[in-house]
């Protein structure tokens, strides 16, 4: 049991600590993982750098699908 939790752990630290080159790879990434795990995702939260023109945080929220 200890070692499942070790691994949900790993996997979680993995996966929350990715950059991305843009923010379709990261959404492409993260709606995949999602698939397989049986929810999916949907872009939310933007936070824009006006004097770069650059998206500097973006948040995408998991929805548990319901089949």
């Amino acid at each position: 049991m200890e070692d499942m939790v070790d691994e949900s752990v790993d996997e979680y630290l993995d996966i929350v600590g990715k950059t991305f080159g843009s923010e379709d790879d990261g959404f492409d990434f993260y709606n995949s993982y999602a698939l397989e795990k049986g929810f999916s995702v949907r872009k939310s939260y933007v936070e824009w750098d006006e004097a770069n023109q650059e998206i500097i945080l973006r948040k995408m929220g998991g929805f548990l699908r319901k089949d």
